[in-house]
């Protein structure tokens, strides 16, 4: 009975949540690192994420979409009458972390379950009703055996490319320039192992390895298999990490490798594989009131990691390419700062000849925003801008200005 009333207790909590809450909640439920229940036999339910509104105004049309998830211009842009408005809730996400007391002498279990709203839902919704009917898809779901040092986990997460992560209240679920500037990585179900390699010290040494689901274009039609999942290879990636934290001055660093295998014939007909294969480094630094972070990138065939600005392979050759990203942000007052982001993704296309048609043979993005703090709220002022270079149909440009809200919950 004790388990049943703390599972109602914690599905209380969850609606709650969802609906956005009310004057009434308890003093655990403001407590930060989200709502803890306890459940039965040691273990514990901790409920956090966010609520994410954006307002916006464009200029042009972008991909992969027009509200929260923009990140680069579209290959044809209206003439004229090129602005509208809109608004996008998306991103709010809800999480949900299990943690149980050691069964495996220190080991102890760990399940993780991370929900936004970027569901199955059109790239372009139909007003008047659909778009503000966003569906819940799954981020994360995994389970990990960790003593606190190590980590072994099995499931869906990030591979380790996905890295560094530009600060943005608008473009969140899609980080600021995912997959457009040299922001690369993604999700796959696989197994990861996180071992910290001198645990205590000032400067932490953290290794990552990951061996997870191939990915790529479906393989003949309506097969729902990928190019990678037809070379029976999974994905490796081996991610070292440096991290580095003082009161005045915080650094850290991080080199990650990447090998995948792709076959771009369909299962049944002779395998015709080509290999992927990249290199990201990437890093912070804090002093003070000021932050300074990027990363950049260089590969082939990674497309379905959102590199190339997400251009994948094809029997038609490779595709070789390199990105980069910087931001800067600076908190004038406990309250207020500022954040100016640039980046880019070129492809290489004199070397890469599975480009062809009207591919994207550069992209670069710029914002700017200004940001407002006050305990779990948050209030962003943001300008977006996407130039994105066509193969035939030339530079093309979009433009977004963004009032964005968030509560962590």
């Amino acid at each position: 009975m004790r388990i049943r009333l703390a599972w109602v207790s914690g599905l209380v909590v969850v609606g709650l949540v969802a609906l956005g809450g009310g004057g009434a909640r308890s003093a655990a439920a403001q407590a930060a690192g989200g709502q803890v229940v306890k459940l039965g036999e040691g273990e514990t339910l901790t409920i956090s994420g966010f609520l994410s509104a954006t307002l916006y105004g464009n200029s042009g049309f972008f991909t992969f979409g027009n509200g929260q998830n923009a990140e680069y211009a579209q290959a044809a842009q209206p003439a004229t009458d090129r602005t509208y408005t809109g608004g996008d809730v998306r991103n709010t996400r809800l999480n949900f972390t299990f943690m149980g007391s050691p069964v495996l002498g220190k080991y102890s279990p760990r399940g993780v379950l991370e929900a936004d709203f970027f569901g199955a839902f059109p790239a372009t919704p139909a007003p008047p009703f659909t778009d503000e009917q966003p569906q819940l898809r799954v981020r994360f779901a995994y389970a990990d055996l960790t003593n606190g040092r190590t980590t072994f986990r099995i499931g869906q997460f990030w591979s380790p490319l996905f890295g560094e992560v530009p600060v943005s209240l608008t473009h969140i679920a899609f980080p600021l320039g995912y997959g457009a500037t040299g922001m690369i990585g993604w999700r796959f179900p696989g197994l990861f192992l996180y071992h910290d390699l001198n645990p205590g010290k000032a400067t932490v040494m953290q290794l990552v390895l990951g061996v997870f689901e191939g990915s790529g274009p479906e393989v003949g039609a309506g097969s729902g298999i990928g190019q990678g999942e037809a070379s029976a290879t999974p994905q490796f990636e081996a991610r070292f990490n440096l991290t580095h934290r003082k009161p005045k001055l915080s650094w850290s660093a991080y080199v990650v490798g990447h090998m995948d295998t792709k076959d771009t014939s369909a299962v049944g007909v002779a395998t015709d594989n080509v290999s992927g294969s990249g290199v990201e480094v990437g890093g912070n630094v804090t002093a003070g009131k000021l932050t300074i972070h990027g990363n950049a990138y260089t590969g082939k065939n990674m497309g379905q990691q959102f590199a190339h600005i997400t251009q994948q392979v094809t029997a038609a050759g490779e595709i070789k390419g390199s990105g980069a990203w910087v931001q800067g942000g600076y908190d004038f007052t406990p309250h207020f700062g500022a954040w100016a982001f640039y980046g880019f993704d070129d492809p290489d296309e004199a070397n890469s000849p599975g480009l062809t048609g009207n591919f994207r043979s550069k992209n670069e993005d710029i914002s700017g925003m200004v940001r407002f703090r006050a305990g779990r709220y948050g209030l962003g002022l943001e300008y977006f801008e996407a130039n994105t270079t066509w193969a035939t149909t030339g530079k093309q440009k979009a433009k977004q200005l963004a009032l964005s809200v968030q509560y962590t919950i």
